[in-house]
C-alpha cells in the first residue's frame, strides 16, 4: 500500500465507478457520491476494459452485501482500505454508522475534497490508520466501532497489498470484534502454483509497484480459504471474475463469508 501520498488504485476504482448504474437507499445522497467520482475522474487516463470489469463486478457485489446487511438491521458497515468509497454517501442510513479504515493521507485527500464539494459526512466515521503495520482491532476500537454489535466488515482490493502476516491480523481482528450476525465481504487475488503469468499480469504489478503500491500476496485458492476458515470465518465463494477475463491461473474471488454454527 502507497505510503507517501493517496492511493492511487483507490482513485483509479471511484473514476470507473462514476460510469456505472448504482443503487442508493431513500436517504442516502447519491449525487454527492457522483459529485466525488467526477472530481477525482478530472485529468485521469482511462486504464482499461479489464480494469472496469473487474471494477463493475466487485461493485454490484459490494452494493448487494450493504443492502443486505442493512435490510437485515445491521448497525455498522466496517470498509477496510475504504479510498473513495462513497457507500456511506449514496447508501446513507438513519442510526447506521459506516466506519472507514485507511491510510491518513488518502482519508485527508478524501475529507478535503469533501468539503470542497460541500458533501456531508454524517454517518460516516473516518478511521485514519495503515492497515499493512496491524492493530486494526484498537484502531476500530478507537474509532467507536462496538463489538458486541453485529457488523459488516468490507475488504474490496486489499488484501493483495498486505503482506501475509497482516491478512491473517485483519481476519482474525474482524472475527474477534464480530457479534452473532456479522458478515464479512471480501475480494481475494489468488494465483495456483503452475500458473504462468501472463506479460499483461507481470506489467500491471510492475506498473503497481512503480506507483509504490506493491502486490505482496496472491495464495492459491485453497490457501486463501483455508486463510479464512482458520481464522473463525465460513467462506463462500460468490463468483471468480477472473475466469471470465482470462485463462492464466489468476483468480479474482467475490467471497461472503459468515459466522459458523
Amino acid at each position: 500500500m502507497r505510503s507517501d501520498g493517496p492511493s492511487l488504485t483507490a482513485r483509479i476504482v471511484a473514476v470507473h465507478r462514476a460510469a456505472l448504474d448504482r443503487p442508493s437507499t431513500p436517504t442516502g445522497d447519491p449525487d454527492a457520491d457522483d459529485r466525488l467520482c467526477a472530481d477525482l475522474a478530472q485529468g485521469f487516463g482511462d486504464s482499461g476494459d479489464d480494469v472496469f470489469d473487474w471494477v463493475s463486478a466487485r461493485t454490484r457485489f459490494f452494493d448487494d452485501e450493504v443492502l443486505a446487511a442493512l435490510d437485515r438491521g445491521v448497525g455498522q458497515i466496517v470498509i477496510l482500505g475504504a479510498g473513495y468509497d462513497g457507500r456511506g454517501l449514496r447508501l446513507h442510513t438513519p442510526g447506521v454508522t459506516f466506519f472507514e479504515v485507511d491510510h491518513p493521507h488518502t482519508q485527508v485527500d478524501k475529507r478535503e475534497r469533501l468539503d470542497r464539494l460541500a458533501v456531508s459526512g454524517a454517518g460516516i466515521t473516518f478511521a485514519a490508520h495503515d492497515l499493512a503495520t496491524g492493530g486494526l482491532s484498537p484502531a476500530l476500537a478507537g474509532a467507536g466501532h462496538d463489538a458486541a454489535r453485529p457488523s459488516l466488515f468490507i475488504a474490496e482490493g486489499l488484501l493483495r497489498y498486505l503482506p501475509e502476516a497482516t491478512i491473517h491480523e485483519v481476519l482474525h481482528a474482524t472475527r474477534e470484534r464480530s457479534a452473532p450476525g456479522s458478515r464479512f465481504a471480501l475480494t481475494f487475488s489468488t494465483r495456483e502454483p503452475d500458473a504462468v503469468v501472463s506479460a499483461e499480469a507481470a506489467t500491471r504489478e510492475t506498473l503497481l509497484g512503480d506507483l509504490g503500491e506493491h502486490v505482496l500476496t496472491v495464495p492459491p485458492k485453497a490457501t486463501a480459504l483455508q486463510w479464512l476458515a482458520d481464522a473463525g470465518w465460513q467462506p463462500e465463494v460468490v463468483a471468480d471474475v477472473a475466469t471470465r477475463l482470462r485463462s492464466d491461473g489468476d483468480g479474482r474471488l467475490l467471497i461472503r463469508t459468515t459466522l459458523p454454527g
